[in-house]
């Protein structure tokens, strides 16, 4: 999956993807879970965005006498 989202890039991420540009061998699922992890923890404006784009769902269950 191929997700493209657009914020600024801190030196850490910089090293990320360096290292995962150099080596072709950490470019499977490890260096994709690093980088991930990164950004979820360390970049709030990332995470927010995401949660931005999810549908929001109504109550599932709206029972009135339930209030």
């Amino acid at each position: 999956m191929k997700f493209y989202i657009e914020f600024n890039p801190c030196k850490e991420c910089k090293d990320i993807i360096k290292e995962l540009n150099e080596n072709i061998h950490l470019q499977t699922d490890e260096g994709s879970k690093k980088f991930l992890r990164h950004i979820t923890y360390n970049h709030t404006e990332v995470s927010q965005a995401i949660i931005d784009e999810f549908p929001k769902e109504s109550d599932k269950e709206n029972f009135p006498w339930f209030r």
